[in-house]
């Protein structure tokens, strides 16, 4: 493989380790924390008020409100929870979550446009708001939800991954997967033995593409991989690196275990 690599930070994006420079918070990024129509797990309740101190940009889609809104209520910290901004067509954004919020301050921004879904409102109206001079590339999106629910939100929610994958990191977590894409050519992904894994898997969703990988523990070695064809899942992480060269953009995704309060 190349040396000339993409490094991925992984969940150290989520839980930085300051004493090496690869694990530790890229320090000229902004951080934004975006919530999708998806409940909130209590067991999330740790990573979540972590990623919410540090956030430069908390933001609800749509029905990412009632969630979070739920979420409050459920655990006795709803005035903690209080986004910037809850912004989609707002057709599942409920009266009483957003009567609370935009009488705490939260603005309730609705797009009328129906080309495009709530999560790409989303990051459209996060690049409005980054800091003076910043673009997408200058900050990383933290997602909750996306992975579950109705199959054709899913399957949306890894394209508008894909299609934004060389403006901005996103990703996407759930309580039990962290997933973000791979862009072609030779990548290092760091993962964490504490959160990450054991298992994990690369999707080639892009098309049929060439993988070859080490520090897994069934590696490819310049193995065609498509989605009709043969795809790496049920892999285990043997490695504190792992190294994909691909051809194509690919989904990472691991089993993601989050920190316990």
């Amino acid at each position: 493989m190349s040396t000339d690599d993409t490094l991925h930070k992984g969940s150290y994006l989520l839980y930085p380790d300051e004493r090496l420079a690869d694990t530790a918070w890229p320090k000229d990024k902004e951080l934004a924390l975006l919530i999708l129509n998806e409940s909130i797990p209590q067991q999330m309740s740790g990573l979540l008020k972590d990623i919410w101190a540090r956030a430069d940009h908390r933001i609800c889609i749509d029905g990412g409100g009632n969630r979070l809104y739920s979420f409050g209520k459920d655990s006795n910290t709803l005035d903690k929870f209080v986004p910037d901004a809850i912004v989609g067509d707002l057709d599942s954004l409920e009266d009483e979550p957003r009567l609370y919020y935009k009488q705490k301050g939260t603005v309730i921004h609705r797009y009328e446009d129906q080309d495009s879904t709530d999560f790409m409102k989303g990051l459209m109206y996060l690049d409005s708001v980054l800091r003076k001079g910043n673009g997408p590339e200058d900050c990383v999106v933290v997602v909750f939800g996306g992975l579950g629910g109705r199959l054709d939100h899913t399957l949306h929610t890894l394209k508008v991954l894909f299609r934004n994958h060389q403006l901005r990191t996103v990703v996407l977590i759930s309580e039990e997967n962290l997933t973000f894409v791979v862009p072609r050519g030779t990548n290092r992904i760091l993962t964490n033995p504490q959160v990450d894994g054991p298992s994990c898997g690369i999707l080639p969703l892009a098309g049929e593409t060439m993988l070859t990988t080490r520090g897994l523990r069934w590696n490819l070695n310049n193995q065609p991989s498509s989605f009709e064809g043969l795809m790496s899942t049920s892999n285990i992480i043997d490695n504190t690196q792992i190294f994909v060269e691909t051809s194509l953009p690919v989904a990472w995704t691991a089993q993601f275990k989050p920190k316990t309060l």
